[in-house]
């Protein structure tokens, strides 16, 4: 099997032939940088030196890890025995290298040299000497390839790929007590607590020994016992996910593939696994073949909504996990339910296994979090280090003064020695570790946990919290509250009322079909907005088929259809009743970048098929023909956004006569979603949870500046930071925006507020009184146009709208770059004083232009002074 140029997640350049990048794929960032060691005579010296002056320069490179690589000579990485790993924080690891035999060409084995490092395997590439991952030996696949492969790996194959990716578990090592002792004692400051306590007792200074020794040995053990809690919770929770006996297709040379059992663990990326019909926890990330599942993600997204997953389609793209996510089942979710032809099995391939899937990334977020490098830490052991100074300078004056004096050799070793215990406190480690350990205490009789206590000192020093809202800030369900259908260009009077509503409308159909809902066990479950909007409407949804594993059989898998006293039906020239019903033929799922979901359905009155689109209305508007949208669109948008209503747009178009079943399967999604016709509006409700407005006031209380971070419209999220108290009711809130276009884009500011009109102002910017509002596309220009401007807007801004997941993390980045120390706060999968002059350039009627060029940008954000 030849080595292949292909990067999962990992982009890897060689430096030099000592030194290594590796470069994040994604981020374009240096992960971590490998430097190759040999042992030389510089070990063997250490070795010796070390046994004379007993441990102690061991333990002072333990202390000091960047030191560790002092005992090796530098070589080139092909001939390296150790590896020097250096992640993008500054952490050093020494690494051993290991050499395994795999079997690549014709059965004849290969000796292979590679390193694990953070659970993840680097094998050495000779041809391009380099290390790459695992995934970089087996060539990225396309989704053709993955579809075309139906009778799974043979003996052969699999055994290659076990020996390339080994055993698929996600293993958390729970260390013995004496394994921590020894990593906790192995500590230059015990060490030195140790040196003070011999002192004292040489002294005999007995009653103050006694109490360090106490107070250390309680600190120690109660630093140990919470530590290992923490490795056997983490442990469970990843055991509890487990499954066992995977159903896999192997090929045999002779018959038919055999369908066998075999243990999760001993799973291959390339495996074809047949899925049971229900409750199956995935001991891997697999890529759905055949047929649909019902999967439960709260374990990934901690949202319990189930997701439907479809089939892979074709294509000559290559395959990958996050964009064809909808067809991905992710290791450690639950899978509710397979639907397929009755009697045929639902196949998966397997893409990752172990702790290169989805939830083995998890794990290791866990097990290797950033550090937090806080300035209070780096305080704490420069002030060490002052004192230690100082010690050092008493201690010569102390032994200028003894010797001087004749004194005894004792009496100056002892008293010269004890200067340094005393200005350089011993007890200072274990005294932190008490406090902490108080504090937690003192929060759990509030109901506040935490399960790593030296977080507490953070928390201690957040300066911003940034909230998501649905389902944060405000309750996760939703109320329809009227809806605004449109006709002629122009919006009708709202209904509250479904029924007064033509049944035959395309704007009710639309309503009853544009969804992802589905049953599980004869209960209506999925998202909370589609079960508000499909409840509104009244009708009924059908998955036909006695069993509902098999109703993929039919030919539209869903089938809604009007209340029994509604239903009107058609006779036909044959005398043949048609019951008015309407089968959902695909969906399109919703997706957080395109701000929308689309199906094709199918009417049996109609003789042809109906795309329905539902929406953010910024987005729907932009695919609807012009001629079909009102003259007032974007006014009673901003009407009911303001008023804190959630608004969804709808649509539709008809589709060709022509257009077939099959069509159906294989349209693009951007073919579908293009010239519709406007259909109205949706007005919902989302109301505050009763603990948010409480809360809000106590971090303003506290000095903590607020800050939403949603997807939703910038007006709702306007409206709602008013209601909660994040924006008091006399600030003023000014959105800026950016112009379409892309050559010459110009950035505006409208002040906007609740009961307020846009004008064109002139003013002083008060932080205290005034806040900027920006949406994720004025964000992404800005960022692209004004990269330097981005800080300024940061602290200036409290509302961030319609933002996209990364979108969100890119802001909690950069206020993390300013220095701040941020919390974030959300449901999903995760969330200073100011005194600033604007100038505004006034040429518009209802807008401010402004950064038209470098020298007016450079006017525009201009921070007098930041705390941070």
């Amino acid at each position: 099997m030849p080595f292949l140029n292909r990067h999962h997640g990992y982009e890897l350049i060689e430096e030099a032939n000592c030194v290594q990048e590796v470069y994040s794929k994604n981020r374009n960032e240096v992960e971590f940088t490998i430097i190759g060691y040999r042992r030389s005579l510089k070990t063997q010296f250490y070795n010796i030196f070390c046994f004379m002056l007993l441990g102690i320069p061991h333990l002072i490179f333990e202390s000091f890890p960047k030191l560790k690589a002092l005992r090796f000579s530098k070589c080139a990485l092909e001939t390296a025995e150790i590896l020097l790993v250096i992640d993008n924080h500054g952490q050093p690891t020494l690494i051993e290298m290991e050499t395994q035999s795999i079997c690549l060409l014709l059965d004849l084995p290969t000796n292979v040299r590679y390193f694990n490092y953070r659970h993840t395997k680097f094998i050495w590439q000779p041809i391009q000497r380099r290390f790459v991952t695992v995934d970089e030996l087996l060539s990225s696949s396309t989704l053709d390839e993955l579809l075309e492969n139906t009778y799974g790996l043979n003996e052969s194959e699999y055994k290659i790929r076990y020996d390339i990716y080994g055993p698929n578990k996600i293993e958390v090592e729970i260390k013995s007590y004496w394994t921590l002792l020894v990593e906790e004692v192995l500590n230059l400051f015990y060490a030195f607590q140790a040196f003070s306590v011999i002192l004292w007792l040489v002294d005999e200074y007995m009653l103050y020994a006694i109490c360090i020794i106490l107070l250390t040995i309680f600190s120690s053990i109660t630093s140990l016992i919470q530590t290992r809690k923490q490795s056997e919770a983490l442990h469970d929770l990843v055991e509890s996910s487990k499954c066992h006996n995977v159903s896999v297709l192997r090929k045999s040379p002779k018959s038919k593939p055999d369908i066998i059992k075999i243990e999760p663990v001993d799973l291959v990326p390339g495996d074809l696994i047949v899925l049971p019909p229900a409750n199956f926890i995935l001991p891997c990330d697999v890529v759905l073949l055949t047929g649909q599942c019902i999967v439960n993600e709260s374990v990934l997204t901690g949202e319990s909504v189930p997701v439907t997953k479809t089939a892979l389609h074709s294509g000559s793209e290559l395959y990958d996990p996050e964009t064809h996510k909808r067809h991905t089942l992710f290791a450690g979710t639950h899978m509710i339910q397979t639907r397929f032809y009755g009697g045929e099995n639902v196949f998966a391939r397997v893409v990752r296994t172990g702790f290169s899937t989805t939830k083995g990334s998890l794990v290791k977020s866990i097990l290797f979090p950033t550090p937090v490098g806080l300035k209070f830490y780096k305080d704490s052991l420069k002030f060490v280090f002052f004192l230690f100074t100082i010690a050092v300078t008493g201690m010569a004056y102390c032994l200028y003064l003894y010797i001087s004096r004749n004194a005894d050799l004792k009496d100056i070793i002892v008293r010269t020695l004890d200067i340094v215990t005393i200005v350089v406190p011993p007890a200072l480690p274990a005294a932190m570790t008490v406090g902490i350990l108080y504090s937690q205490e003192r929060l759990k009789k509030i109901g506040i946990f935490c399960i790593s206590p030296p977080r507490i000192n953070v928390c201690g020093r957040v300066k911003i919290a940034c909230f998501d809202k649905t389902g944060t800030l405000t309750d996760d369900g939703l109320d329809m509250s009227y809806v605004i259908p449109s006709k002629d260009q122009q919006f009708l009077d709202p209904v509250t009322d479904v029924s007064t509503l033509d049944t035959n409308s395309e704007f009710v159909q639309a309503m009853a079909t544009c969804h992802s809902l589905t049953t599980v066990d004869g209960v209506l479950c999925g998202d909370p907005l589609d079960m508000s909007v499909f409840d509104f409407t009244q009708w009924e949804m059908e998955e036909p088929g006695a069993n509902e594993n098999a109703r993929y059989d039919m030919l539209a898998p869903t089938v809604v259809k009007p209340p029994k006293h509604s239903i009107e039906k058609i006779t036909e020239p044959e005398n043949f009743e048609v019951p008015f019903e309407i089968g959902i033929i695909r969906q399109f799922p919703f997706s957080s970048t395109l701000q929308c979901m689309s199906v094709i359905a199918k009417s049996l009155q109609k003789h042809h098929m109906v795309a329905y689109t539902k929406g953010a209305p910024e987005k729907i508007r932009g695919m609807c023909k012009p001629e079909t949208l009102p003259h007032d669109y974007d006014v009673k948008l901003a009407e009911f956004t303001a008023r804190g209503y959630r608004v969804i747009a709808v649509a539709y178009k008809n589709l060709s006569g022509k257009f077939s079943w099959k069509d159906a399967q294989k349209v693009k999604r951007d073919v579908i979603e293009q010239d519709l016709n406007f259909l109205g509006l949706l007005i919902m409700q989302n109301p505050l949870k009763v603990e948010t407005a409480p809360v809000i006031s106590t971090l303003r209380s506290a000095n903590i500046r607020t800050v939403m971070i949603t997807g939703d419209n910038i007006l709702t999220a306007i409206s709602v930071a008013y209601d909660c108290g994040m924006l008091r009711s006399h600030d003023d809130v000014f959105v800026l925006t950016a112009s379409d276009d892309d050559v010459n884009t110009r950035f505006m500011l409208e002040r906007t507020g609740l009961n307020r009109s846009t004008e064109n102002v002139v003013i002083n910017f008060d932080s205290r009184h005034h806040h900027i509002a920006v949406d994720g596309r004025t964000w992404s220009k800005l960022k692209y146009c004004y990269p330097e401007a981005v800080p300024d807007l940061l602290v200036k801004s409290t509302i961030f709208a319609r933002f996209q997941p990364d979108q969100k993390a890119e802001v909690v980045t950069h206020l993390q770059e300013l220095d701040y120390i941020v919390s974030m706060v959300g449901d999903g999968a995760n969330d200073c004083g100011v005194r600033l002059m604007l100038y505004l350039v006034c040429r518009e009627k209802n807008a401010a232009e402004c950064i038209t060029n470098d020298s007016e940008k450079k006017n525009m954000l201009n921070v007098d002074s930041v705390e941070s």
